[in-house]
């Protein structure tokens, strides 16, 4: 709670818990996991195949350079940190790690033409974490940016958007276009340490100020109705995994912290079922840090 998950930390998210991916497996879905992972792989029980993953192609820490794929451990030595299932991929080494993973994505969405049973992919991007990172044909589209960071994290979101719609015409070439959910979501605020702003919200990522904890997020769908609109729904990320079982087709939902709020999503008629929620109690911290 107090932080993330370290490259050498001796634990992950605990087995007692069912991932997602491994219901969606029961109810007959092909699944797939392509980018960050960053829950734990101090055992293989902890990694992706093992917790209810078809396929994995990416990495297993949080963080590491685009291209050479390397993270530094606690002794300073650089890593190498790339699965082609579970198998050290070094033959991408040099390869801009959005390419890799979009490549793979549109792979994955090509070879479902045809087929009858559903797919679930798992598309979790390194854009736009540090290092900042971008190929040169993203970075000259911003020459009036004097600051290398910024004009880095403009390159960055922009090469991701650009992988995205590539992701999106490979649905419609594979014909599933019209029966796909699309989640696009942040995971926090900005970060204090490079000056991210998220005016006019306070705070950055770590904090409990909504400018840490607050994310954007859209869906699209040819199966939402009377859209475009915003949502003024309170949702918390513990509420995709029921919501999300629904939209799968789940007869039964598990009893959990989550709500299902697919016919408040989807309709945009129905009252929104969360009303309130504590989403932060740190003991660990001086002072105690908690937000509700």
């Amino acid at each position: 709670q107090s932080g993330v998950v370290s490259p050498q930390d001796p634990t992950g998210v605990s087995l007692n818990f069912t991932f997602f991916p491994e219901l969606l497996q029961g109810l007959g879905y092909t699944t797939h996991a392509v980018g960050k992972w960053h829950v734990g792989f101090c055992d293989w029980k902890y990694t992706p195949l093992r917790r209810g993953f078809d396929t994995f192609y990416g990495f297993y820490c949080g963080a590491g350079d685009y291209y050479e794929h390397t993270r530094n451990d606690e002794d300073g030595h650089a890593d190498f940190d790339w699965r082609d299932q579970e198998r050290v991929a070094e033959e991408i080494a040099g390869t801009y790690s959005t390419n890799l993973v979009t490549n793979r994505a549109v792979e994955i969405i090509l070879d479902q033409s045809g087929k009858e049973n559903p797919m679930f992919l798992y598309l979790p991007y390194q854009n736009v974490h540090g290092p900042y990172q971008a190929p040169d044909e993203f970075f000259d589209l911003y020459p009036e940016i004097d600051d290398d960071h910024t004009r880095y994290t403009l390159a960055s979101v922009t090469a991701m958007d650009h992988s995205i719609g590539m992701v999106v015409d490979a649905l419609k070439v594979a014909g599933i276009y019209e029966n796909t959910i699309i989640i696009f979501s942040s995971d926090n605020g900005g970060t204090k340490h490079v000056q991210d702003s998220n005016t006019p919200l306070r705070g950055h990522k770590t904090s409990v100020w909504e400018g840490g904890t607050r994310g954007a997020a859209f869906i699209h769908s040819p199966l939402m109705e009377n859209t475009p609109r915003s949502y003024d729904g309170l949702l918390h990320i513990t509420d995709w995994y029921n919501t999300l079982l629904a939209a799968a087709g789940a007869t039964e939902l598990p009893q959990n912290d989550g709500y299902d709020q697919w016919d408040a999503l989807r309709t945009g008629t129905v009252t929104p079922p969360r009303q309130d929620l504590i989403y932060n109690i740190d003991e660990t911290r001086d002072p105690l840090k908690g937000a509700i």
